[in-house]
Parts: structure tokens; C-alpha cells; sequence
């Protein structure tokens, strides 16, 4: 129960406009990390909470707010630590900010914090989910170009991260999406290092 005497889902559907408009102000619209990242996170999040009996408003503000310091060294720890203040300020129950805290501060793939909760690894899901893909190469192409890296830099990371994430899966709802994303992926990477041999040798 939140400190207003109102459920805590009930207080969130009241504030979830605030909430979004507290964090959508740090992000881009567009971008690896931009708000319509934020959006297709909570799409799925949605999704595999409904299938795994989550509680469905921690997993929308843990998806709200997972993003929200990313200019951090550890944004989901920062961004844990944001969200569970935000909460509490807004009149949550210390329960219901725990939750976001906990799922929000272990999503991160590179953090290494295990998920705990089933709010956590639908989190952390949701997240990984949107690295794979047409939108996981769409996101890669995007970071790369933010970040003035080459064309090899893409394919290094399909080879090295994005094709384990399957594996990485918490949930059996998100590893049969993920595996429905694999082929996407493998074949981009097959397609771009074989164009990539081709240029380099011809110098």
C-alpha cells in the first residue's frame, strides 16, 4: 500500500504520465538509447510479465526508468538509485520502489548483478530482446555511427554479444522470441563480414 492509502498499480496508473515525463526528458527521441528505446522495452516487458505473472507496474516503471542515467559509468545502478528516489518521492510504498530498484539495478548486460525477482529478469529480458534482430542491427548500426566506430566494430559485437544473448535468456517466453530474432542477426553478420573481406581484399 503506498503512503496516499492507495494501492501502489492504482497510484501508478495516476502517475505514470508524471513519471514518463520525468524521465523522457533525459533522453533523445531517437538513438541506441533514445526514448523509442524506452517504448519497446515496455512493449515487451509487457508481454513476458503478462506470461510470467510479474507485477506489471514494476515492470513498466522498471522499464520507465532503466535508461534514465545512462551518461552514468554504471547507469542501471545510477539509474536504480533514481528511480527508487523519484518513487518514494512521488508516494509509493518502500516495497514498491524496492522492487523497481532491485529489477532496474541488475538489467544491465555489462553490469553483472544477477536478477533476483521475476520483475528483474523480465526486465533484464525485455532489454536483450531489443539488442537482436532487425532491431538489435538497427541499434548496433546506430551506436556505432553515435560513436564514430567502423563497419568491423558491428560486426564484432553481433559476434561477440549479440548472438550469446539467447542463451542469457531468464525466461521461457523471451528465449523463443529471441530465437525468433537469431536468424536476423546471423544472417546480417554472415552477409556484412563476407562484404567486409570483399573490400579489404581488393586493396
Amino acid at each position: 500500500m503506498s503512503r496516499s492509502g492507495r494501492s501502489d498499480p492504482e497510484l501508478y496508473r495516476l502517475k505514470v504520465a508524471r513519471l514518463e515525463g520525468l524521465c523522457r526528458r533525459r533522453f533523445a527521441e531517437f538513438g541506441c538509447h533514445g526514448w523509442e528505446h524506452v517504448e519497446r522495452v515496455r512493449a515487451l516487458a509487457a508481454a513476458i510479465g503478462r506470461r510470467e505473472g510479474a507485477d506489471l507496474a514494476v515492470v513498466d516503471a522498471s522499464a520507465i526508468f532503466h535508461d534514465a542515467m545512462r551518461s552514468e559509468d554504471d547507469h542501471a545502478l545510477a539509474s536504480a538509485k533514481f528511480a527508487e528516489s523519484a518513487l518514494l518521492s512521488e508516494g509509493f510504498s518502500a516495497g514498491f520502489a524496492s522492487a523497481v530498484y532491485g529489477a532496474v539495478s541488475s538489467h544491465s548486460f555489462s553490469a553483472g548483478r544477477s536478477a533476483e525477482t521475476v520483475e528483474a529478469k523480465v526486465l533484464a529480458d525485455a532489454d536483450r530482446l531489443d539488442a537482436m534482430g532487425a532491431i538489435g542491427i538497427y541499434r548496433t548500426v546506430q551506436y556505432n555511427l553515435e560513436h564514430g566506430f567502423p563497419a568491423e566494430r558491428v560486426a564484432q559485437h553481433i559476434r561477440e554479444k549479440l548472438l550469446k544473448l539467447p542463451s542469457l535468456m531468464h525466461t521461457a517466453g523471451a528465449r523463443e522470441m529471441a530465437m525468433r530474432r537469431l536468424p536476423a542477426l546471423q544472417s546480417y553478420l554472415s552477409a556484412l563480414e563476407s562484404e567486409l573481406l570483399d573490400a579489404s581484399s581488393s586493396r
